[in-house]
């Protein structure tokens, strides 16, 4: 009988040991193909405007006022006047941002 008993013990230590082993399970997370979370953005075009593009006419100078009637001349300075252009420096587009998923 003592014989039986041990035996017994055995074999129930040997399952409960078994059954904590199978307790502990291990999930991996797995990234396939090494995905990146990505953002689309636009961007417009950018231009680059040049004020003083195409000269109209030149600084010029002149009097104002009358004479005749007495009034008050003033000597007025008029300035150079120009067409303003524009430059393309990247066109719009879209682009992909990170976002570190």
């Amino acid at each position: 009988m003592r014989m039986f008993l041990i035996s017994v013990a055995a074999a129930v230590s040997t399952l409960a040991l078994s059954a904590s082993v199978d307790a502990k399970t291990f999930t991996r997370k797995v990234v396939e193909n090494n995905d990146k979370c990505y953002l689309v953005e636009y961007i417009p075009s950018t231009y680059i405007y040049n004020t003083k593009g195409k000269k109209v006419s030149g600084e010029s100078r002149s009097w104002v006022g009358n004479i005749a009637d007495g009034a008050v001349i003033i000597k007025r300075r008029n300035p150079a006047v120009y067409i303003q252009t524009r430059k393309l420096l990247e066109q719009d587009h879209y682009t992909l941002v990170s976002q570190g998923c």
